[in-house]
């Protein structure tokens, strides 16, 4: 089963159970049969767009309320469990704690530099701005605009489109938490 038709089985499921409806009042009100409907409950049927269709029609619902996973209340995030992006040469390595969700307008990264390493900017092709903070060691940031040296515990805001690095020239490894806002390219 595609996480589709597992994100449509679950939601139409938990739809039709918040409203007190059996498999027959969804039927008379969708105009899909109660077998069809119980077979994309159970993620046995890939529902064509014509049968979404009326489902949402039926329901009342979005489109998107029907398709997308449901958000969850709250989530815990395991950084250990996260894919890393190493560099080749061990430099430095960076974990997408949030990435880009088409929900939110944000990305939070953590980036680990290497003691005498540097790292490009972690955006590299979208707007926004680029908050950095600085949680161990010493970030020497190099913009268009001059070079700047963050000390732990203090953060500094960037324009993200405009070229930046980040350099470690510290005896220790650099730990950088990136949050990355779209709200400028959502308005």
């Amino acid at each position: 089963m595609s996480q589709l038709d597992k994100n449509i089985a679950e939601n139409l499921k938990r739809i039709r159970k918040s409203r007190n409806m059996s498999l027959d009042m969804l039927a008379e009100r969708t105009g899909v049969s109660k077998s069809m409907l119980g077979q994309i409950e159970r993620g046995e049927s890939n529902p064509t767009v014509a049968t979404i269709a009326k489902i949402v029609d039926g329901i009342k619902v979005s489109f998107e309320d029907l398709i997308y996973q449901k958000a969850e209340p709250v989530v815990i995030i395991d950084n250990e469990k996260l894919p890393v992006y190493k560099a080749q040469d061990g430099a430095y390595q960076i974990r997408a704690i949030f990435p880009y969700d088409r929900h939110r307008s944000f990305e939070v990264y953590e980036a680990k530099i290497e003691p005498g390493e540097d790292c490009d900017r972690v955006v590299k092709d979208e707007g926004g701005c680029e908050y950095i903070m600085v949680v161990q060691g010493v970030l020497t940031l190099e913009t268009e605009e001059g070079t700047y040296e963050v000390a732990a515990n203090h953060a500094v805001r960037l324009d993200a489109l405009k070229r930046h690095s980040y350099h470690n020239r510290a005896t220790q490894r650099l730990i950088l938490n990136i949050f990355v806002s779209y709200e400028a390219l959502m308005h």
